[in-house]
């Protein structure tokens, strides 16, 4: 077979963390001999998504196809009929939330877990989840589906960061466990009281229809001294989360339930920030291995807190043994390998 051209089917927007896996599987792939472009007859997309992403309008480009679903279904009917001229065997299904999953079936749909099982059956004979842990429904197989993207910078020793704590990203699901982590800042010794938090539905608004899982306190932060600023585009989150010292990785209770893995476990390490971790995501020690215990906020996260900027040698030398490890494992050369792998289509290699 000639190199492999493989179309993404998703629904991707300028600042969701989806769309950062996309662009860095189209980096990747040069490296493992096929060609990936989003295909815009099976996708919906915003107008900023085209200036940064190949697009192929026809769907006949593919070689193979690859459906990625994250928070919503996407595909209309005339859509669905569209994926069936890629042969069934050339097409896989990729749920980053696991929907598929009968073990995730508490968290926001919308729809019921089977009307998700019988539309990726439909699709596809493989679907592939990034579960750590724990069993995997029929016709399913484990795929982190993102990666360990390139390195912004080395853990910082000194203080040359803008910010002392910082977190990016929206609020799902995660009003609670960052209120706790920025009263456990600015309680800590020294006080980590320079933080930002950038994203959607922080500070008053929500997202509708959604209003439990984005639910916020109007004015909580500010009245904190915390900046709250807009959403990062994809392309430069690594970058901004770069500019804090500590980034603490939230997880969402059904990240928590099920090991899924999320990009920003990923990001925060490449970003050169210490990523803090909340008791919910213990499950993570299995991806960044033995130094996983020094980065949990504990019983006590403020002295926690005040130890990492203390001591910003020794955390930066933790945090630079685990981004080897998760870079060796996961970068994304490699899982676009197995990818292709899973396709019938492995590249030239890793």
């Amino acid at each position: 077979m000639s190199r492999p051209r493989i179309a993404i089917a998703g629904n991707l927007r300028w600042n969701a963390g989806f769309s950062e896996t996309v662009a860095n599987y189209v980096a990747a792939a040069p490296g493992v001999g096929c060609e990936i472009a989003v295909a815009a007859p099976v996708s919906r997309m915003d107008a900023e998504v085209p200036k940064h992403l190949p697009v192929v309008e026809d769907l006949g480009w593919a070689t193979h196809l690859v459906v990625m679903f994250e928070a919503r279904q996407f595909l209309s009917d005339e859509q669905r009929e569209l994926v069936s001229s890629i042969p069934r065997a050339r097409r896989v299904v990729i749920d980053f939330d696991g929907h598929y999953d009968p073990d995730a079936a508490t968290e926001v749909g919308p729809g019921p877990v089977t009307a998700w099982r019988e539309l990726y059956r439909e699709l596809s004979d493989l679907v592939l989840l990034p579960k750590l842990g724990g069993r995997l429904p029929p016709g399913a197989a484990f795929f982190p589906c993102m990666g360990m993207p390139a390195t912004v910078r080395r853990p910082p020793l000194h203080g040359d960061t803008d910010y002392d704590l910082q977190y990016i990203g929206s609020n799902w699901w995660r009003w609670d466990p960052l209120t706790e982590v920025v009263e456990a800042a600015l309680a800590a010794e020294p006080a980590l009281s320079r933080i930002r938090v950038c994203g959607r539905w922080w500070d008053g608004e929500v997202c509708v229809g959604h209003e439990r899982a984005s639910a916020n306190e109007p004015g909580w932060l500010r009245e904190r001294g915390v900046e709250v600023a807009p959403a990062v585009a994809f392309g430069r989150v690594v970058a901004e989360m770069g500019r804090s010292l500590v980034s603490p990785v939230l997880v969402r209770p059904l990240v928590a339930g099920t090991g899924l893995l999320t990009p920003r476990m990923f990001e925060t390490l490449a970003s050169g920030s210490v990523p803090v971790l909340p008791p919910a995501a213990e499950f993570m020690a299995e991806l960044y291995g033995d130094g996983c215990e020094k980065l949990m906020l504990g019983k006590d996260p403020a002295t926690t807190l005040g130890r990492i900027a203390t001591n910003r040698r020794t955390y930066a030398r933790v945090v630079a043994e685990i981004m080897e490890r998760v870079r060796e494992r996961y970068s994304y050369r490699r899982v676009l390998d197995d990818l292709l792998g899973f396709l019938g289509c492995r590249g030239d290699g890793r």
